[in-house]
């Protein structure tokens, strides 16, 4: 009995870790000349607002663009300047407030019902816990065709107790995953 409560909170508490680790994607087009790309700037306009203030923010702004310009630059790639670039760089966020209501089901009667985690990552009893989900798309866009030649995807779960560091090492990690993918081989 005892056995099975420590296998199933053990269990749960590694779901939990790898929760907390984005999803990870991208998609690109087959035919885009990726080894023609050498230069890029940012999509010009505004950026994209969602009506949502946790994101439409300079913070946030200045956070993305310098955390994948800086990736972008690691990867050779240089800003054009006064000239055409080869590539255009966006990105697009969003978060969403979640309720998480999952019980775990035990065949004994007197084993816990454990339900979600909390921030720490332990398990929480019954009781609905809300969460914040994140996206983040960054797309590479053709600038002689304007078509998007790829986008990286990026989404899981947000945690709002992050400090401004641990947010910068956190946009830092999935970016650099992001664009690991970039140009696609």
């Amino acid at each position: 009995m005892i056995w099975k409560q420590s296998v199933c909170a053990f269990l749960l508490m590694a779901a939990a870790a790898a929760c907390a680790s984005p999803k990870i994607g991208y998609d690109y087009d087959p035919s885009a000349n990726f080894s023609g790309y050498h230069t890029y700037t940012w999509m010009p306009g505004e950026q994209e607002k969602t009506g949502d203030r946790r994101v439409d923010n300079s913070q946030v702004n200045i956070r993305l663009r310098t955390v994948i310009g800086a990736q972008l630059r690691l990867k050779g790639y240089t800003t054009s300047g006064d000239k055409k670039p080869d590539f255009y760089v966006a990105y697009h966020v969003g978060v969403k407030d979640m309720v998480a209501d999952v019980t775990q089901h035990f065949s004994d009667e007197h084993a816990p019902r454990l339900t979600t985690r909390s921030s720490s990552g332990a398990p929480t009893g019954g009781e609905p816990q809300p969460y914040t989900t994140g996206t983040l798309l960054i797309d590479i866009i053709d600038a002689a065709s304007n078509k998007l030649a790829w986008r990286g995807t990026a989404a899981g779960e947000v945690d709002p107790g992050l400090t401004s560091e641990e947010r910068d090492e956190r946009i830092r990690t999935i970016v650099h995953e992001m664009l690991s993918h970039f140009p696609p081989k």
